[in-house]
């Protein structure tokens, strides 16, 4: 992942600083208000590579262990049902902090 270049601005002093900040996790796929096609699916989730742990929660479930390979993590999905779904993936970090990503929502048509 790439660090992004941010401007913090300090509104006491309208003072600007170039800070660095680096995005360490994302839910890439489903998108979100995405429409998958049936019940088969491959969750991507950008993360570090080194991460101890990646899960994916699907609507409030328990979390389920995602796998690595080729640079990314994954979760394997092969029962959703028609309807309205929403999904959101934590990491566990080296520091033993957990990081977590908004909700997605998405939705399935068969």
């Amino acid at each position: 992942m790439r660090p992004r270049h941010a401007v913090q601005t300090n509104s006491k002093k309208e003072e600007s600083q170039s800070v660095m900040t680096k995005e360490l996790m994302s839910l890439d796929y489903p998108q979100e208000g995405e429409t998958i096609a049936g019940p088969n699916y491959s969750f991507r989730i950008s993360a570090p590579q080194d991460a101890p742990m990646v899960e994916l929660c699907i609507n409030q479930g328990p979390w389920q262990l995602c796998r690595q390979a080729i640079g990314f993590w994954w979760f394997d999905c092969s029962d959703l049902t028609r309807g309205l779904y929403q999904a959101r993936a934590r990491m566990h970090t080296n520091d033993g902090k957990v990081k977590l990503t908004l909700l997605r929502r998405f939705q399935v048509a068969q």
